[in-house]
């Protein structure tokens, strides 16, 4: 068997749709009742909803500067789970008595008090539902209750209680745990501050006893030893600064020592500033301005105005070089008074020292490190007692971290959540579409009859010569459709062109696998049809136990071709002329003895010999090759042979035996003809509709 490579199109898909549309509409029509069904008796369910804010715990106002908090992305995410927790619900439902209500109206009310109460708690928990708005610290939470049984109005104020009444117990429950949690440290602190009191009341008596001891003497709050220590301090300090001047004096003199004259003029300003030496050097530049004025005139060396600018000129070098030279004589002396202050202050700070080692032992040092251990331990114990001081007052400031934005408000009696009756609606018709459409490709799946002329082509091996469309009746009858003549047509062609076909042959057997596969009108039709074209047609009744041939003619059945075969008349005298030129008729005939090997006959031959010589086409109309003898004897005196097959009617296997049975038998199998196709769902890529019939 060949089978076929060609990929499915769209349009395949399509036309199993359109070929099994009373399937779709038909279950898709019942889930629809269905969702009408159930919507109608599934209890109304009634959603409130209330929106809280969550922040970090914080108070209303500020009394102490405290650390910024930094972002947790936990937090959030740990609030959202503690609303939903058992915790909160069960107090909830204590608060409301929700386990009374709600057992009455649900009917689990016979069972134990704690089976009620866990009962109630799930009812509760499987209808809440909790929604974080992203990018915000905002929470709703949902609360979905069907109605209550006999009292159906209550069930939106319950829902709206009940989402109040969680968003309440929450954040009684955060301030309560975050006041324990903050009581309990406070305990801790106080047991740590008492005992750092002992610690301080110890080392007081331990500075105490010392003093007494050894008799030593406190100025202002410290020993003398302190007070050594704090004038050595400030004798480090006088030393370092004092030698830095000293330095820095030292400096400016030895540059001033080895810079020349004109150098130290020019430097003068910025290592001792005097204040002569600018004028006198303003003066100069005068002095010699006039020099080289008097020059520029052309004057002699001994001209008297020349003479007296550089008199003036020699008397302000002199000047200038007495200022330098006391400019120098005031650095030294500078430099000397410096080194002379460091030496005292380093003689000084040598004996200090001295007297600091020598109190460094004995009594002194015993009461030192016992009035250090007293300020450890009394800076501890301050420290302990101002954040004691601070959490208690914190404490008992209002806190807010969880605020009710918005109350849940109860919705209307005649507006419930659910079930939405439009939207269960569109979504049976899209669930019945889809399942309709499921079912009608399982179906074509499971159906193995002939669908397509490639199903044919492919399955039988045998070229389709025919497709003859639905609602087809004889041409004899006033009704018939003219449009159908144009199929008729066109199989008659096929098969003069059939290269299977003899240019003399004559004789035609149409024939079929089962019954009712429509041999019998595709035969008339196809006589008709080859009349009308001026064919001399004879057709031959020769299913001699169905007949129906002389039914469509309207003619009597008593003579035929049984009584020919079984000698009892003539072939002339049983041929029958119809109204239709060009046509005639042979029937069947009748035997009261019974038609069963008739056909197995020598007088078959000689009459289809018979029938050659006088008409231009014979049609033989055969029993199904499939059950009867008859046929196999028929067809194999046949020019050519027609298998008729009903559109999908048998499975392909019964077409296939059809064909394998014509074969054997040796007949010429011409071809096939599709019948009973409906045009305008299974083969509208044809065009037989719409180009051939208009």
């Amino acid at each position: 068997m060949a089978e076929s490579n060609e990929t499915l199109h769209f349009l395949d898909y399509w036309q199993v749709v359109r070929s099994r549309k009373e399937v779709v509409i038909t279950f898709a029509t019942l889930v629809v009742l269905a969702g009408i069904v159930i919507t109608f008796y599934t209890p109304k369910q009634y959603i409130a909803s209330t929106l809280i804010q969550v922040k970090r715990d914080d108070a209303n106002i500020t009394v102490y500067q405290r650390d910024p908090t930094f972002y947790d992305p936990l937090f959030l995410r740990t609030q959202f789970e503690l609303i939903q927790s058992s915790t909160v619900l069960e107090a909830v439902v204590r608060r409301l008595e929700l386990d009374k209500v709600l057992s009455k109206a649900y009917g689990y009310d016979t069972m134990s008090p704690e089976k009620i109460f866990d009962a109630t708690v799930a009812v509760v928990s499987s209808g809440m539902k909790a929604r974080q708005y992203r990018d915000t610290d905002l929470i709703e939470v949902q609360i979905r209750l069907r109605e209550l049984g006999d009292e159906p109005e209550e069930a939106p104020q319950l829902a709206a209680d009940i989402a109040n009444a969680i968003a309440e117990v929450y954040r009684d429950q955060s301030i309560a745990r975050k006041r324990s949690a903050v009581r309990k440290e406070l305990d801790a602190l106080h047991e740590e501050l008492k005992r750092h009191d002992v610690l301080v009341n110890d080392a007081q008596s331990k500075v105490d006893e010392i003093r007494r001891e050894e008799k030593l003497v406190v100025l202002g709050g410290g020993t003398g030893s302190e007070v050594g220590k704090l004038t050595l301090r400030r004798l480090e300090d006088q030393a370092i600064s004092v030698r830095m001047d000293l330095e820095t004096q030292k400096a400016r003199y030895e540059k001033a020592m080895s810079l020349s004259s004109e150098e130290l003029l020019a430097a003068a300003p910025y290592l001792q500033p005097d204040p002569q030496l600018p004028n006198l050097v303003s003066a100069r530049r005068e002095a010699e301005v006039k020099l080289s004025d008097a020059k520029l005139a052309i004057l002699g060396e001994e001209h008297p105005s020349v003479k007296e600018a550089k008199a003036v000129l020699d008397g302000l070098d002199a000047k200038i070089q007495e200022a330098l030279k006391g400019l120098r004589m005031g650095m030294q002396a500078d430099m000397e008074a410096a080194q002379a202050r460091y030496d005292w202050v380093k003689e000084e700070l040598e004996a200090m020292r001295e007297k600091d080692r020598a109190s460094e032992t004995g009594a002194y040092l015993d009461f030192n490190r016992a009035m250090e251990e007293l300020r450890r331990v009394k800076g501890i114990r301050d420290s302990l007692q101002e954040r004691y001081v601070k959490e208690s007052i914190e404490m008992e400031i209002p806190r807010s971290m969880v605020d009710i934005v918005e109350l849940a408000k109860p919705s209307d009696v005649d507006d419930p959540v659910s079930p939405d009756f439009m939207l269960n609606i569109v979504l049976s018709m899209i669930l019945g579409l889809i399942l309709g459409v499921c079912l009608a490709y399982f179906t074509e799946y499971l159906d193995t009859s002939v669908k397509t002329i490639e199903d044919v082509e492919s399955y039988l091996g045998v070229p389709v010569i025919g497709v003859i469309p639905q609602k087809v009746k004889p041409f004899n009858d006033p009704s018939a459709d003219e449009k159908h003549a144009e199929a008729y047509r066109m199989l008659r062609t096929n098969i003069q062109f059939s290269r299977k076909m003899h240019e003399e042959g004559k004789t035609i057997c149409v024939t079929s696998g089962s019954m009712g596969e429509g041999k019998s009108l595709t035969l008339f039709n196809m006589a008709y049809v080859s009349a009308d074209l001026g064919d001399k047609v004879l057709v031959i009744d020769a299913d001699l136990h169905r007949p129906r041939q002389h039914k469509m003619l309207e003619l009597p059945n008593k003579v035929g071709l049984a009584n020919i075969l079984a000698g009892e008349v003539e072939l002339e005298d049983a041929v029958v002329a119809t109204s239709h030129n060009n046509l005639d008729f042979l029937p069947s005939g009748r035997m009261a003895t019974g038609v069963h090997g008739l056909l197995d006959n020598l007088k078959l031959h000689e009459l289809i010999m018979a029938v050659r010589e006088s008409y231009d086409t014979v049609y033989f109309d055969a029993p199904p090759v499939i059950g009867v003898s008859d046929t196999s004897m028929l067809i194999r005196e046949m020019d050519g042979v027609v298998l008729v097959i009903q559109h999908r009617k048998y499975p392909k296997h019964v077409s296939l035996r059809a064909k394998s049975m014509v074969e054997n038998m040796g007949a010429n199998l011409v071809g096939v003809i599709l019948n009973n196709i409906n045009l305008s769902r299974d083969y509208a890529a044809y065009q037989y509709q719409s180009y051939t019939y208009g």
